[in-house]
């Protein structure tokens, strides 16, 4: 539907340059023409449908060790080079060639091996000879999470699944952004707090981080807590709406509470063909009664670990044929595709590509003797 819709305008425009042209553009020419426009339009449609569901999600696991490597030298220059030349007087040309040279006989990498991938960290100096503190600290086992694309068919067509009308707008201020950025290369934190003050946030990212190293790979998931303050039970779904319903592989506890921290209303957000397990979730926590990190995580791994199963992607697959450009992409197809036709109608125009003009005139002659 989108590739028919960019279509429009250069097929009008190539229509006009056959029809109005007189003669001056052939049927070979114009069919030329349209194929050129259905390679190049073709590449913009994929390319907006690729940016429109493109999406990350985090992948859980654990460091399972780390190595010193000895590579090949990465810092190359140009070095004794010379002059050829060929030829003589005018016709005479040279050229200038170099040999390629390197400033070490090897650089060293440090790695860190990991369930997920092998991180490389970053090195103190230029050959890699020194010993980065960050690999040092390094602790086998600890807890890692790497950011993973994918496509996500509902990032292309939100509006199918979540019409939640104004929540989104009247919860704006409150809604906090998607926990989604690693840092210091393996790290990160999955506790969301909106107006909720906890003064052990650093032992939930902790925590959050251990259960999720111990089921990620399993259970395919990626556990997030948020927690807000005084939130109406519809703020809910305005975060739902925001975020799309969270990643694929996301199970995300969301918790509200009043001044003393006491359990007013708990939602799971999460893409599962299980629904049980949401509605158990949701109940454990609720009869925890306070926000108290212990119990919950308890009922947070023991749910995901016993209940949770992920919802395949390929299962909202029909939604790509919903996918809609935004407002920027649609001007630049638009754009794009009316200077391409009338670029190429007016090369068609002044130019007989197949000779065929030339034939007409020819056997025209022909036919007057």
């Amino acid at each position: 539907m989108i590739l028919l819709t960019m279509l429009i305008i250069p097929t009008l425009v190539a229509l006009g340059f056959l029809i109005l042209g007189g003669k001056k553009v052939t049927l070979k020419e114009f069919l030329t023409q349209m194929g050129v426009q259905l390679v190049l339009m073709t590449c913009i449609a994929y390319g907006v449908s690729c940016q429109n569901t493109h999406d990350t999600e985090i992948l859980n696991g654990r460091v399972t060790g780390k190595t010193r490597e000895r590579v090949g030298c990465r810092h190359s220059y140009s070095c004794n080079c010379y002059e050829s030349c060929s030829g003589s007087g005018n016709s005479r040309s040279c050229t200038t060639i170099c040999q390629t040279c390197y400033e070490h006989s090897y650089d060293v990498d440090w790695d860190v091996q990991t369930t997920i991938e092998t991180i490389g960290i970053d090195t103190v100096d230029r050959q890699g000879l020194v010993q980065p503190p960050r690999w040092t600290a390094v602790i086998i086992g600890e807890p890692v999470a790497v950011s993973h694309g994918y496509t996500n068919y509902i990032k292309g067509s939100p509006d199918t699944l979540f019409r939640h009308q104004g929540l989104e707008e009247k919860y704006a201020k409150s809604i906090p952004g998607y926990p989604g950025g690693v840092y210091d290369y393996y790290r990160l934190n999955r506790l969301v707090t909106v107006g909720v003050s906890l003064p052990d946030a650093a032992d939930w990212n902790r925590d959050l981080s251990e259960i999720n190293a111990a089921l990620g790979a399993s259970k395919q998931v990626n556990m997030v807590v948020v927690a807000v303050k005084n939130a109406p039970e519809d703020y809910y779904y305005a975060l739902e709406q925001s975020w799309i319903g969270g990643k694929k592989n996301d199970v995300v506890l969301v918790v509200s509470v009043d001044d003393s921290n006491k359990i007013q209303w708990t939602e799971v957000m999460a893409w599962t063909d299980n629904k049980i397990f949401q509605v158990s979730l949701r109940d454990q926590v609720n009869a925890v009664g306070m926000l108290e990190r212990g119990p919950i995580m308890k009922a947070l791994s023991g749910s995901v670990a016993a209940l949770y199963v992920r919802k395949p992607m390929k299962d909202f697959e029909y939604l790509s044929g919903l996918i809609k450009p935004t407002t920027g992409q649609w001007v630049f197809s638009m754009i794009f595709g009316l200077l391409l036709s009338v670029g190429l109608g007016i090369f068609f125009y002044r130019q007989d590509v197949y000779n065929e003009e030339y034939e007409d005139s020819y056997l025209y002659r022909r036919r007057r003797y």
